[in-house]
This record gives C-alpha cells, structure tokens and sequence, in this order.
C-alpha cells in the first residue's frame, strides 16, 4: 500500500465521507474540512489498515472520532465576549457562490424548450417534474415498465439540459462583454 493506493481508495470512499460528514456538520465547509482531516489521518495511519477488512468503516470510524473530538474541544474552549459588531470587523464575510447557470432559467424558457424535446420523453418529464407523479403511476398510465420511466426522464433531462444551455452560455458570454 502505498500514497498512489490511498488516494484511489480515498476517491472510492469520499462520497460517502463527505455525505456523512455534512449529517454531522450541518454545513458545508465544515463537513470539507472534516473530511479533509479524515483522510490526512487515514494517510498517516495507513500502517493500520487491514487489507481485506472494510475501508468504509474504517474511514467512517475515523471521521466519527474526529467530529466527536471537535465537539469536545468547543465545550471546553472559553467563550470571548465580543460583540457582533467587533466580530463583524475582525472576520471578512464569505464570498457567496455564484448562483448556477440553471438557476436564472425561468418557467416559461423551460414550458418552451420543452416542445423541443420528443414526445415520450417530454410526456414522461412533464408527469413527473411538472405534474409530481411517481415512477409507479408514470408507468400505469403510459403502459410501460418502472425503468422505463427512469430512463426516458433521464435522457429528456440530458436534452433539456443541452438545449438551455444555448440561451444561458448566451447570456453568460453577453454579460462578460460588457464588464
């Protein structure tokens, strides 16, 4: 095992690292940065692992002990009596992320794409997104199989996404103009 290993091993485990530590957090950045110190430690302590036993666990075990022990550390850390203002000048606010590119595409640029996408699976989208039936009363209506319907809502929102992305790169490359 080497740092080549642990790093494929890591990716292969990450998703479910990150998932976990964001039920523990409750924000973002923390969860990133729990998840950042998990595999520091996972690397530096790899000597430890088994092979053959159960990776997940293992990260999951040292992710777990690692937010137990910050709880721990911020009951025991003295409280600053500072005021909000004082806090506000001491620490430079976040810069907010930008919103998604699908984020500015309105109802009415969707409804009209929409009449560009194939019948099946614009029947399939507009049941399930627009009108919130379940896979099961999609497939009872239209005749065919459960997975079916998944797959035809996948691919109509592969195509919806192609054909927004026009207008939206549109938009993004007129607004870098004319900064």
């Amino acid at each position: 095992m080497d740092s080549r290993w642990y790093a494929a091993f890591a990716r292969q485990h990450e998703l479910a690292l990150h998932t976990t530590a964001l039920r523990l957090c409750g924000n973002a950045a923390d969860a990133r940065d729990l998840v950042q110190d998990t595999l520091e430690r996972g690397l530096r302590n790899l000597e430890r692992f088994q092979v053959g036993t159960d990776g997940r666990a293992w990260l999951l075990t040292i992710l777990h002990r690692l937010f137990i022990d910050r709880c721990r550390s911020r009951t025991r850390e003295p409280r600053a009596d500072v005021s909000t203002d004082e806090l506000a000048e001491r620490v430079a606010a976040p810069e907010g992320e930008a919103a998604p590119a699908w984020a500015s595409i309105s109802l009415e640029q969707l409804r009209e794409v929409l009449g560009q996408v194939p019948e099946p699976f614009r029947e399939v989208y507009q049941m399930h997104c627009l009108e919130g039936r379940s896979y099961d009363e999609i497939a009872l209506r239209l005749g065919i199989a459960k997975n079916t319907v998944g797959t035809r809502l996948v691919r109509a929102r592969r195509m919806l996404r192609e054909l927004l992305a026009g207008p939206v790169q549109g938009a993004e490359a007129k607004e870098e103009r004319h900064e």
